[in-house]
């Protein structure tokens, strides 16, 4: 029996800001096509709104769009196109999605006026064949032309157009940011979060208190003082991770902390290491290996045989390149916290048993001996934790075992061995 695919609905816009409109539609396209979800896809770097000045930043549109969702169990925030160095274009983002989710049939959503401009979007016959087109039906738009228009699309482009019917709102982001410039009130145009949002950043009608450097892929975030500023790092990385990696993300800083106030590490650089661990873990494997090779970052043939490991090296390059750190212990703890290795500085120690013990981890055995032990003997929870891991990884839990996961192993077992006497 065939499996039943999967229906997921993509709500695409610069959301600058979200407003109920775009709610409303996603809501009424997920009740009136069955779907199973509905993306929101906030937009890189739109061609055809490249110059967006006096907009909000990537940043702020990304948390106004999380907040304008939370509680809608069938919204889901989707970042594929924030990380595009180039110009986003739909059809690009539709095939690489439809590639790695084969089991899923997608719908992607657009305004009724949009559709007669459809033909100018770039690859508008390979949008179509990644994704049927949901057309939300406008009341200014003649329903006898639209019918046409949609026939006429099918036809020459091979898609398939359903009429999305929703409540018309005639609301546009451009209207908001208008109107709260001219201190015009758009209290409930605009969800109550995102409203509140807005005004705590002076976004609109000021610059905006979170400033980033335009035109620029990397960006030191650092206070005047030198200090890493971890409130600001924590809300880039917002962007990049998905909620359930973010939420492990800080479970690893608290914990890493926690740790370096026990063995006299430093406590900043533990929480900086803890926060970016693995702020390069939400790229698509494929991507890894291609940013890897660009950058000529060394790599195993076991890493390139399994790319879902290189986040780690991936990581330490970011973390210098895109948030602004150089200290080099700080990287080598990034770069050695999946497989770790013979002989680690007391911070890669640290680092690499925060990430297995964190309060949200659940999965690994022996947990609540491998966590007391942590704050009581690093190097030998080190010789436990990799004895577990390789037990796991040699009956089936992963395709192979990386051979540095196996020095390291070998290291700390002579130590382990040594105090047995």
């Amino acid at each position: 029996m065939q499996e039943k695919m999967k229906k997921v609905g993509i709500m695409g816009g610069t959301f600058d800001p979200i407003h109920i409109s775009h709610l409303i539609l996603g809501e009424t396209a997920y009740e009136q096509f069955s779907l199973d979800k509905v993306l929101f896809l906030p937009a890189g770097n739109p061609p055809h709104k490249r110059n967006r000045k006096g907009g909000a930043s990537d940043l702020e549109r990304v948390e106004m769009v999380r907040r304008a969702i939370a509680g809608n169990s069938h919204f889901q925030l989707c970042l594929d196109e924030m990380d595009a160095s180039d110009y986003s274009y739909t059809y690009r983002t539709l095939e690489r999605m439809k590639a790695e989710h084969p089991d899923t049939e997608f719908y992607f959503i657009v305004g009724a006026d949009s559709l007669f401009d459809f033909e100018k979007w770039k690859e508008p016959a390979r949008i179509c064949q990644a994704a049927s087109i949901l057309v939300a039906v406008r009341d200014h738009v003649d329903d006898e032309r639209l019918s046409r228009k949609m026939k006429e699309l099918e036809e020459k482009l091979g898609g398939h157009f359903y009429r999305l019917y929703s409540t018309n709102l005639d609301i546009s982001s451009k209207m908001i940011r208008d109107w709260i410039r001219r201190k015009k009130t758009v209290r409930y145009y605009v969800p109550e979060p995102v409203l509140a949002y807005i005004a705590d950043r002076h976004i609109y009608g000021m610059e905006s208190t979170l400033e980033e450097t335009e035109g620029q892929g990397k960006e030191k975030i650092r206070q005047m003082s030198g200090q890493y500023d971890l409130k600001k790092i924590e809300e880039k990385l917002e962007k990049h991770l998905d909620e359930d990696r973010m939420r492990h993300t800080r479970g690893v800083m608290y914990t890493a902390a926690s740790l370096a106030m026990v063995y006299g590490c430093s406590l900043e650089k533990a929480q900086v290491a803890g926060l970016l661990h693995d702020c390069a873990k939400c790229i698509p494997n494929k991507k890894k290996l291609k940013m890897c090779l660009e950058n000529q970052i060394p790599m195993t043939e076991y890493e390139e045989a399994n790319p879902f490991i290189l986040h780690a090296k991936l990581g330490a390059f970011l973390a210098r390149q895109k948030y602004g750190v150089d200290d080099e212990q700080i990287l080598d703890a990034i770069t050695w916290h999946t497989t770790g290795k013979p002989d680690m500085s007391l911070l890669d120690k640290i680092i690499y048993l925060a990430d297995y013990i964190e309060p949200g981890r659940d999965k690994a055995s022996r947990l609540p001996y491998i966590r007391k032990l942590a704050f009581q003997d690093l190097d030998e929870c080190m010789y436990q934790v990799l004895k577990d891991t390789l037990e796991y990884l040699s009956v089936g839990g992963s395709d192979g075992i990386d051979e540095m996961t196996e020095e390291a192993y070998g290291y700390y077992r002579e130590i382990h061995e040594k105090r047995k006497g």
